[in-house]
């Protein structure tokens, strides 16, 4: 008599089987991860800095990009003075935090992982103007570096030019 279905000894090789390729893929995705994060973070970091260009010439006015030691934040400048004041709209805030074990490396950028000339507040900054060409804190043509690191040692960086054009490195 021919039944349906699966018999126990079926269910426990396709068990052992799949327990079996898990334990090969677990320490496979752990090796991947870190980098995989890194080039997360560098790539929203290039969109955000691409995103502050297009605001820019939209709105027809200064959107600055400002970083702290633990966030950046993307914002309309309407005062054009490279530092975030109450009332300013703020395009978008990103906390390194939000990437697992990624940050900005001190071993580059004088310490600090930026190569940005800083505001009058100290903060690494940068504006892009209406046209889309970057201004820095001086008033004159902006560029600069952000060195991105994960918990493996390996870098990638965003690099904004004085034409206005954004890269990863």
């Amino acid at each position: 008599m021919k039944k349906d279905g699966f018999t126990l000894i079926e269910l426990l090789v396709t068990m052992v089987v799949l327990a079996i390729m898990i334990t090969i893929a677990i320490p496979v995705f752990a090796v991947w991860l870190p980098d995989y994060r890194l080039r997360a973070a560098a790539r929203d970091l290039y969109s955000n800095s691409q995103l502050a260009k297009l605001t820019a010439v939209r709105n027809n006015s200064n959107c600055t990009i400002v970083f702290t030691g633990n966030d950046y934040t993307v914002f309309v400048d309407s005062d054009n003075d490279l530092e975030y004041d109450v009332g300013e709209e703020i395009v978008t805030q990103v906390s390194w935090a939000d990437y697992k074990d990624i940050g900005l490396d001190t071993s580059q950028g004088g310490g600090t992982g930026l190569t940005f000339m800083t505001n009058d507040d100290g903060l690494p900054s940068i504006a892009f103007r209406s046209n889309g060409i970057p201004i820095d804190n001086a008033g004159g043509l902006g560029s600069g570096t952000a060195f991105l690191v994960n918990i493996k040692g390996m870098t990638r960086s965003v690099e904004i030019s004085t034409v206005g054009n954004v890269s990863i490195q």
